[in-house]
């Protein structure tokens, strides 16, 4: 055996030793080995279980590291019987555990998670320490026919990211969805649909309705219902300061009447889906100058919005690129965003560019990954020359590097 081979055997033979969360098992749990070119979401898609449950099944501290001949178990439906349920869970707090991350490895709320442990400083736990995770997810009430399946990509799941759902049908029939009032957009032959949610990045924590609709050929119809959890997002706080010069792009009548010019652009849904596989990224990534949901304050002021999409920095005049194929919608001079670009990509998903010092492309124009849209500025309300990247999915400021690092749907 060579050296790297036994390094390999050596630490995937460590990786079954890791300990687990003490949870129950049901008797007819499932074995599944890592192949090439697994992630761990696709496995969860796979078995029809959560992420979330999955990553606290087998006691994964990273979601985003899983090595092929891993070694995972499937939770089946037995363990989340309601005898499963009314047994507290417990775990064991390892070395680089936080609370925020345990609360959402096992999908609750950190303050309810401090409340039912006794913490009282949410920042201060100690490894060895055993935590009582409290059962709070209402059940989902079973599925009429025809519904056979509905399958969310990640519940829970945290602010600001999107949230793809799959739904299958034992006849054919026309599905409808909403998430919060506002609709989702779905796209299937009849019987599997498949659909995208924005989740607000300011959406509150807790559990939301994702409500289904069909109406089959007679006329008939039928309801389902699925309730999504929602946990807080890693996001930070960070103070603007905003030369005077610039202090009038603030003026809310100013906001205002550039929010409702974007906003009647990004509200036109076209049906087609456009991209394929995951996003580029528009510019160089090694310089991200400020991270989507970031909550903000200008001035000093106090905190009141949220930080709509991602900061790449880089020189004036650095070339900006399509990350996928689309239809620009939008290519025009803006006070608060500058010189700026939208890209329709289908399906209510739009892509923006602000602050551009000039612009290649114009309305209409077809553009396809790769393709040159405009060049890095200092126009609109800024601070220096950077490329502001925002995702809107059905009006909503979604993560644009969620877009990136995973192939949707």
């Amino acid at each position: 055996m060579t050296l790297k081979s036994f390094r390999l055997f050596a630490l995937l033979f460590l990786l079954l030793l890791l300990p687990r969360p003490a949870l129950a098992q049901g008797g007819g749990d499932l074995t599944y080995t890592v192949q090439v070119g697994d992630t761990l979401s696709e496995i969860a898609l796979k078995y029809g279980v959560g992420l979330a449950e999955l990553v606290a099944y087998n006691g994964i501290a990273n979601p985003d590291l899983i090595l092929a001949g891993q070694q995972l178990t499937i939770p089946t439906p037995a363990d989340a019987s309601p005898a499963a349920e009314t047994t507290p869970q417990t775990y064991t707090v390892r070395p680089g555990d936080t609370l925020f991350a345990i609360a959402t490895r096992f999908g609750v709320r950190m303050s309810r998670l401090a409340e039912v442990n006794h913490i009282a400083n949410v920042n201060w736990i100690s490894v060895g320490q055993v935590l009582v995770i409290p059962a709070d997810r209402p059940a989902d009430a079973p599925l009429p026919a025809p519904f056979q399946t509905i399958t969310l990509s990640e519940d829970p799941i945290a602010q600001g990211r999107t949230l793809v759902v799959f739904v299958t049908l034992a006849t054919p029939a026309e599905l409808d969805a909403d998430w919060e009032g506002r609709p989702v957009f779905l796209s299937g032959d009849g019987q599997r649909y498949w659909g995208i949610v924005g989740v607000h990045a300011l959406s509150e924590v807790g559990f939301h309705e994702l409500r289904f609709r069909l109406t089959l050929p007679d006329g008939s119809a039928a309801e389902a219902m699925r309730m999504v959890q929602v946990v807080e997002g890693p996001y930070g706080t960070e103070t603007i300061q905003v030369d005077a010069s610039r202090q009038g792009l603030l003026e809310p009548s100013v906001v205002q009447a550039e929010a409702e010019r974007v906003r009647a652009v990004w509200n036109q849904v076209t049906p087609r889906k456009w991209w394929d596989g995951p996003f580029r990224y528009p510019v160089a990534p090694d310089r991200i100058t400020s991270p989507f949901g970031t909550r903000r304050s200008y001035g000093g002021g106090p905190v009141n919005g949220f930080h709509g999409g991602t900061d790449f920095g880089g020189g004036a005049g650095t070339p900006i690129y399509a990350p996928a194929p689309g239809v620009v919608v939008l290519a025009e001079r803006l006070d608060v965003r500058g010189n700026a670009v939208i890209i329709d990509h289908g399906m209510g998903l739009f892509s923006g560019y602000w602050h551009q010092s000039q612009l290649a492309v114009q309305v209409g124009d077809v553009v396809a990954p790769g393709d040159l849209i405009g060049y890095i500025g200092d126009t609109g309300l800024v601070t220096g020359p950077h490329l502001h990247w925002e995702m809107r999915l059905g009006g909503i400021a979604v993560d644009p590097l969620q877009w990136v690092m995973e192939s949707i749907p």
